[in-house]
């Protein structure tokens, strides 16, 4: 089988992750270049993972007919771009979490990599997790009873310094605070779970940093399957704190890994039915570009390609919109919404900071 060439377009701290998992599959792929614009980064990630060349423009890269994968690993407000370019030149495309900026431009990047029938898939490497395996098949077995309810929490603690970096923090570069680009993995494990959302209701705003986009948000949402939802996202919380808790006429399950039933003569018969469960070969991002690889070799779409993707960046779209505009959103948010552009987002957001701070 062919080996497939692979560039890297992005050197920061996770192109080291995306790099290391494609070394790991040498026998299938080869690792032929990096491109960032901070040439000195290209050079050390080059020299680091043993690449044949860098470059500082990553359409340079993208010229090259021997490259056929490539990882985006830039800061979110050039994924689409990127994306889309690659998959014009005729590469696979993976691209980190957020999968871009707005619903607008998820669509281009999906109609983009169909047109020219290559693969999108997107870094949401928790699907891959042995608990997200054993909550998914609890729920399609049926063995919590109906799901009613759902809590995600994903608080951070971020200081004034980590957001003195170029582009976080602004609407223009990160495209989004707490919810699009903290949260995003929490929120895409829920709805890789519970499944699509049907209306959201939420607040948000500044409280901690001197930053542009929001450090806590809060919202309540309904699921297609009837179930209420509880989404809350900070980087101003201090101790940090993860969870998602799903409850069931039956019991609970949570990550971090926990299970209770609400008859306990049940508890022992349910964790020996969940160890038969199968395991993933791998695990963080080795197990996404393992899959993705395989999808490309195969033809298969990989786990969670554009349009599972996509559902994360909608609902955070739709807490933001709730957020701004202080009424309740029902999903799916269309085209002729101002909101579905990045460029509509961002001059709702900048004019609601706008008429907070006058």
């Amino acid at each position: 089988m062919e080996r497939l060439g692979i560039g890297i377009i992005g050197a920061g701290g996770i192109a080291s992750a995306h790099a290391s998992s494609w070394l790991a599959l040498g026998d299938s792929c080869q690792l032929i270049a990096f491109a960032d614009q901070d040439v000195r980064r290209a050079q050390e990630r080059t020299e680091q993972f043993g690449a044949q060349m860098w470059f500082s423009d990553p359409y340079d890269l993208l010229k090259r007919d021997d490259i056929h994968i490539v990882s985006i690993c830039t800061p979110p407000f050039n994924h689409a771009e990127l994306a889309i370019a690659a998959l014009e030149a005729g590469k696979h495309v993976l691209v980190e979490k957020p999968m871009c900026c707005s619903l607008e431009e998820a669509d281009r990047m999906i109609e983009t990599a169909e047109r020219n029938e290559r693969l999108l898939g997107v870094v949401f490497q928790w699907r891959f997790t042995p608990e997200f395996i054993r909550i998914k098949a609890l729920l399609e077995q049926g063995k919590l009873g109906k799901p009613f309810l759902a809590v995600m929490i994903s608080f951070w603690w971020r200081t004034n310094e980590y957001f003195k970096v170029w582009w976080r923090g602004t609407w223009e570069k990160e495209c989004g605070g707490s919810v699009l680009n903290h949260a995003i993995h929490h929120i895409d494990f829920l709805l890789g779970l519970m499944g699509d959302v049907i209306c959201v209701s939420a607040g948000m705003g500044v409280f901690t940093h001197e930053i542009e986009t929001e450090d806590a948000a809060a919202a309540v949402v309904r699921f297609a399957n009837g179930a209420l939802g509880v989404i809350l996202a900070s980087t101003a919380t201090y101790p940090e704190e993860h969870r998602v808790t799903i409850y069931g006429e039956l019991g609970s399950v949570s990550l971090p890994w926990q299970i209770n039933l609400v008859d306990q003569r049940y508890q022992s018969e349910l964790e020996e039915w969940l160890r038969h469960l199968p395991r993933p070969e791998h695990g963080g991002h080795m197990a996404v570009i393992s899959d993705f690889l395989s999808a490309v070799q195969t033809g298969r779409r990989p786990a969670v390609d554009g349009h599972e993707g996509r559902k994360s960046v909608e609902l955070a779209v739709a807490i933001y919109k709730s957020a701004i505009t202080g009424q309740p959103v029902t999903l799916p948010i269309q085209p002729d919404d101002p909101f579905y552009t990045k460029e509509g987002l961002m001059a709702a957001a900048k004019e609601k900071r706008k008429a907070i701070c006058s």
